[in-house]
């Protein structure tokens, strides 16, 4: 059975942490180290409960003359799928489905909102930020019919990784973040677009 929503665990467990032991955090680092083991441990639909215990080595997804050629390319790293962008001279890598309902960012087209490039889900046109992973949306004061249209950010929500170069080759290293994104859903062995070829 496909499910369409994260398990109600993870809403719990997020709001949880974010009410009640988020700002003890502040008191103890100790406090902090068992809010995220907590958090994660709630999550029971996952295999991998602790994220501290994924190995997160750098993988080489390609050479840097091949990227910047067709300026996107997708991979798997430790299972996960991502998709990696050069654009303007930079490399960002990403999970490769959206956030918002697991639209296949690779196929997206990149643009320039509030003057930050972002791709955009080719199936609702969510705008994803390439360098943090926020989703932006404009917004408007219905009171002021004198109002320009503001870009704004609803926070992190795709899980963004590192990209490094060395000697031509291009290395992907898997986010080690202790907070899930809303793009980890979509992360899962359901939703994989990339074919194995085993």
């Amino acid at each position: 059975m496909t499910r369409l929503f994260p398990p109600l665990s993870v809403h719990l467990s997020v709001w949880i942490f974010l009410i009640i032991i988020a700002p003890l955090s502040v008191q103890s680092q100790n406090v902090t180290k068992a809010a995220h083991l907590t958090l994660w441990s709630m999550d029971l639909d996952s295999p991998e409960q602790d994220p501290e215990m994924k190995e997160y080595s750098s993988v080489c997804v390609g050479r840097e003359d091949d990227i910047k050629k067709s300026e996107r390319i997708t991979a798997v790293v430790h299972d996960r799928e991502v998709v990696i962008f050069y654009h303007k001279g930079e490399y960002h890598a990403m999970d490769i489905r959206c956030y918002h309902s697991g639209g296949p960012l690779h196929l997206g087209e990149i643009e320039d909102f509030d003057g930050r490039p972002c791709i955009v889900c080719p199936w609702h046109k969510y705008k994803i930020t390439l360098a943090t992973g926020e989703g932006l949306y404009q917004s408007i004061n219905p009171k002021d019919p004198s109002a320009k249209p503001k870009w704004c950010s609803k926070g992190v929500k795709q899980r963004i990784h590192t990209v490094t170069v060395d000697n031509g080759n291009i290395y992907v290293t898997l986010s080690n973040a202790s907070f899930k994104r809303d793009s980890d859903f979509y992360a899962t062995g359901d939703f994989k677009v990339i074919k194995s070829s085993s």
